[in-house]
């Protein structure tokens, strides 16, 4: 099994072989899709005083839960984190246990990644400081080769000892040699004034553990020239109305010589400063109050280094603040059209009204939205051209321009309305709205809206494959007329544009329009179907009838007796009434007799018909049935028998 697992790691070559700053030479287990290699490294140094307290830092893969932290091959912590980072914090350092060589690698379940890069921890006191010095002297001008030497005491043995040069206060390693000697020159090329500071060194053990010496004596380096810059923003736009307040603020770079510093704010035109201010933190604050148009114009900022009040920063870049009011609005005009295609080169014309001409003035385009103008020009004409290359999706927006004088009193124009600039790929979705409220039969209004250049718009309903109707565009959008509303016209509705320059470009649908026709209306289909029922059951009720008439004949002698009730047949061919009841009794042979009390029951009932024929309807009960079973409705099949006549 590979020493991985079993807590260790293994190591190439010896222990005198193996630099801190080399590998660990892991034997890692092989993944097919490993993980991104995690970072360590120390905070605030690599560098530690023993007894001071400091904090390793394993950076790993977004996906990372788990973490490990590796000292000489073996394993030192062990944490699950749902986190990117892991910090791993040592307290109280020591020599013996803290000092030597670190790793981490991160783990996703069952996986684990390779191991960071080693991190050579150096806990400082064990070994006699060495001396520093600098050549050719530690105060010099910009652009300046400078060497520091660090040396360590003859009679230290020289080959098992790195040194590192350190920045003075904080021991952050700047840069580590392996001279194999009892010295190391550290160079500083063409040096800047950020490069001004204090500096030390030490050396210490290239083995484990990493046994390093006190640090020497601090050396001051002053490098004369101008400071780094400053940089100077503002948190609002820079285009003002009068009366308002607006606050600038300007940052330095952090430099470990500096510790206070004069902040000054600066107008182009002016000898003098506007603010002042000392601080020593990064950055300061400038108010400027109720603002009017004189005080439109090129801001920057500056700092001073205290102790030697000549050393001063380059300035910041200039920020144009623009408070507009006295002068007459310009134009702005945009080609080739107000809508372009990606790419396509936009050029902004702002220009002086026809009746006014001034000399020396600033023209500036402003973007709505944009802290500061994108662009000024100082033209000799009374227009500017403002030029933007290869539009994209985030140049699309609200443009205006003003103009102002460059010189006192600074008057500036009124701003112009917003000129909106629009890349086709992220053209506005319309909107739908209907009024009033839909009624069944009532009539509808539908609104598309849309941006005053489109060309026409055009109506679509879910589920049809045609378009409901296209109109061309008004000021206050396009109306869509629905009359006589019923609920086939319940469904989504959208919209969309097209464009006056592309007639080929419609634009993505509106947002979904759902419309619900409420009340009631007549329904011609269930007309229809009852009509239809109504005509069947007619037709069955006379067809009943005529069965009914048919083969409901009473017995008896149509001739010679008279019926109480009698029925008229429809039918042409059955001209006589039925007799519907008997009164006398027929003789029966001895075996059959039917008794009087059965009157509406005759055993035989007989008609003749146009053409001489008899039937006789038979009832084929049992002769010995009861009075009371003879009573009750027979639900036996009717026997039709044709009986010849006398």
């Amino acid at each position: 099994m590979n020493d991985v697992t079993q807590g260790r790691v293994s190591e190439s070559g010896g222990e005198g072989d193996m630099g801190p700053e080399e590998s660990l030479g892991v034997k890692f287990i092989s993944f097919s899709d490993p993980i991104a290699r995690p970072t360590l490294w120390a905070v605030p140094s690599p560098v530690v005083p023993k007894g001071a307290n400091m904090t390793l830092r394993c950076q790993g893969h977004l996906e990372s839960d788990r973490f490990q932290l590796w000292k000489d091959g073996e394993l030192r912590d062990d944490r699950n984190e749902f986190w990117q980072q892991a910090d791993f914090m040592l307290k109280d350092v020591d020599v013996l246990r803290d000092a030597g060589s670190y790793s981490c690698r991160t783990g996703q379940g069952s996986l684990w990644t390779e191991f960071s890069e080693a991190l050579a921890l150096v806990v400082t006191g064990a070994l006699p400081k060495p001396s520093i010095s600098v050549l050719p002297g530690a105060t010099i001008s910009a652009g300046t080769t400078v060497t520091i030497r660090c040396q360590m005491s003859p009679q230290t043995p020289t080959q098992d000892y790195n040194f590192a040069l350190l920045e003075g206060k904080s021991l952050e390693l700047l840069q580590r040699q392996s001279p194999g000697g009892t010295r190391a020159d550290f160079l500083l090329l063409s040096v800047r004034p950020e490069d001004t500071g204090n500096y030390s060194c030490i050396y210490y053990k290239k083995t484990v553990p990493h046994r390093g010496s006190h640090p020497s004596q601090t050396l001051e380096l002053t490098v004369f020239g101008q400071l780094p810059r400053p940089i100077l923003w503002a948190q609002t736009s820079l285009m003002m109305v009068p009366g308002a307040n607006i606050t600038l603020w300007c940052s330095r770079p952090k430099l470990s010589f500096l510790q206070e510093v004069m902040f000054t704010l600066w107008k182009a035109g002016t000898q003098e400063p506007l603010q002042q201010q000392t601080s020593s933190y990064l950055w300061i604050s400038f108010l400027l109050p109720s603002l009017r148009p004189e005080d439109t114009g090129s801001y920057s900022c500056t700092y001073t280094y205290r102790a030697t009040s000549t050393r001063r920063s380059e300035h910041s870049e200039a920020v144009e603040l623009v408070v507009p009011g006295s002068l007459p609005k310009p134009s702005l005009s945009a080609l080739p059209a107000l809508v372009v295609e990606p790419g396509t080169h936009v050029t902004l014309q702002c220009r002086q009204p026809l009746h006014i001409f001034l000399h020396g003035v600033t023209f500036s385009l402003i973007k709505v939205g944009t802290p500061q103008a994108l662009q000024s020009q100082n033209p000799v004409g009374n227009s500017a051209v403002f030029p933007l290359l290869s539009v994209r999706t985030q140049d699309a927006g609200n443009y205006s321009c003003v103009y102002h004088q460059r010189m006192t009193p600074y008057h500036v124009s009124e701003s112009i309305e917003a000129l909106v600039i629009w890349v086709t790929d992220a053209l506005p979705k319309p909107s739908l709205s209907a009024w009033p409220q839909v009624v069944s039969g009532a009539n509808m209004t539908l609104l598309c809206q849309g941006p005053s250049w489109s060309r026409s718009f055009i109506l679509y309903k879910e589920g049809d494959k045609k378009i409901l109707a296209s109109m061309n565009n008004t000021q206050d959008g396009t109306k869509f007329f629905l009359t006589h509303m019923t609920t086939r016209h319940s469904g989504s509705y959208t919209c969309s544009y097209q464009l006056q320059n592309n007639g080929s470009l419609w634009t993505q649908h509106s947002d979904p329009l759902q419309l619900i026709v409420t009340g009631t209306e007549p329904n011609n289909t269930l007309l229809i179907t009852f009509i239809c029922v109504s005509f069947l059951l007619l037709l069955l009720c006379l067809v009943l009838l005529a069965i009914l008439c048919q083969g409901s004949i009473p017995v008896g002698s149509l001739q010679e007796e008279s019926p109480r009730r009698c029925l008229c047949c429809p039918f042409p061919s059955l001209s006589t009434c039925l007799l519907s009841q008997h009164e006398t009794t027929r003789e029966e042979d001895s075996h059959t007799r039917v008794p009087k009390e059965r009157p509406r029951e005759p055993l035989i009932s007989v008609a003749e018909d146009l053409q001489g024929t008899t039937y006789a309807q038979l009832n084929n009960r049992p002769l010995n049935e009861t009075k009371s079973n003879l009573m009750k409705k027979s639900t036996e099949p009717t026997i039709y028998a044709t009986v010849p006549r006398d």
